[in-house]
């Protein structure tokens, strides 16, 4: 009998201990902004902003919240936590994290670099979005730190808007991974600018990559919405506004509702690519109007799909010019033609390709006002 309740404890000891790896919240100072820069000396400046939650025990246990912003300076991303930590009480923690943000410079190298400390950390939150500062991320945390209507949160509803609405590729800690180990596809993320006039902080486009660095290039709203729109990344709505030739101050501003694309790949002298992008569209904005008319939407869907197909091939070109393969065409080559690929992998294969795109345009359902 003894042996029997004796094997019944040693049986249900292991079910109520408790966690070995737990970790206190009260113990923590939990990080929800960060942003890394390179410093003189080739040393690294972490900026964060730290969020207290208060709790008081002389006032039925009201809460009440503090936001700090704190900054450590190392020659590795690892020091610059460990000199918050001796800064702050608590443990520096990105378990919380929403955004993590990088400036230009910084950027501009190996930014696997600096990300190798952060994935090492088995806390981090793996769906922080990704952004780039426009010029440091100490500029931008500081200022959103000064201001209450603009926080972390604030920052990422802000990321998250604009992959709503096509403007925004969807860059997060855990998707830009795959990208940083792929010779064959590159990424953009969004940048985020301090605006002098009205003092708050915007997505003003997005900066193309190239073999883990920053190109220097940006593109902007328009271009990103088209390059998704390539790319078969359409959210929710996809907006995009034109003049049209010939036509005096005449804009259409239309919201794509359906991508369909054929993609050919033909080797000649060089890698040709045949991209056809068909969008059916729904115009929400067109001063002219007559649209209940055939002849009216046949000649805007001519304007349109030359208007897209020039802005396609411009865009194509800024690409090539900065070797940043946002549709994967490195690849369809390792997949489909591993021989070629073979012959001209390295930073400059973009230089091999040449992408004909062609953008036909059909206007959809039409809304008649009477």
């Amino acid at each position: 009998m003894k042996k029997t309740k004796l094997l019944i404890i040693l049986l249900i000891l292991p079910l109520i201990t408790s966690c070995w790896d737990e970790r206190l919240l009260k113990d923590t100072r939990i990080v929800y902004l960060a942003g890394f820069d390179t410093a003189e000396n080739n040393n690294y400046l972490t900026t964060t902003i730290i969020r207290d939650i208060i709790i008081s025990e002389s006032n039925r246990g009201h809460t009440s919240v503090s936001d700090e912003l704190v900054m450590g300076k190392g020659s590795t991303m690892s020091e610059t936590g460990l000199k918050i930590n001796r800064s702050v009480t608590g443990d520096f923690d990105l378990a919380k994290a929403r955004v993590i943000m990088f400036g230009k410079e910084a950027a501009e190298k190996d930014i696997y670099r600096l990300l190798d400390g952060i994935y090492r950390n088995p806390r981090v939150n793996l769906h922080s979005k990704f952004a780039l500062a426009d010029n440091t991320a100490n500029e931008i945390i500081t200022h959103l730190a000064n201001d209450e209507m603009q926080k972390g949160e604030f920052l990422y509803e802000m990321i998250a808007s604009g992959e709503e609405n096509t403007e925004i590729q969807e860059i997060t800690l855990r998707s830009i991974r795959t990208y940083l180990f792929d010779d064959g596809k590159d990424f953009t993320v969004p940048v985020l600018s301090l605006d002098e006039e009205d003092s708050k902080v915007k997505v003003t486009g997005a900066a193309l990559f190239h073999d883990r660095s920053f190109t220097g290039e940006t593109l902007n709203p328009d271009e990103i919405t088209m390059l998704l729109l390539l790319m078969g990344r359409r959210s929710e709505q996809a907006i995009l506004t034109k003049k049209l030739d010939g036509e005096d101050n005449v804009q259409v501003s239309f919201n794509v509702r359906n991508v369909s694309k054929k993609k050919n790949l033909e080797i000649k002298e060089k890698i040709h690519v045949d991209i056809e992008l068909e969008l059916v569209v729904e115009v929400v904005d067109y001063p002219p109007d007559h649209l209940e008319k055939q002849e009216a939407i046949d000649h805007l869907n001519k304007q349109l799909s030359e208007i897209l197909t020039e802005r396609a091939d411009a865009l194509f070109k800024k690409l090539q010019t900065n070797q940043s393969d946002l549709l994967g065409l490195g690849r369809d080559l390792m997949a489909y033609h591993p021989d070629i690929w073979k012959e001209i992998k390295g930073e400059n294969y973009y230089e091999e390709i040449v992408v004909n795109p062609k953008v036909k345009v059909k206007v959809g359902k039409i809304n008649v006002v009477n």
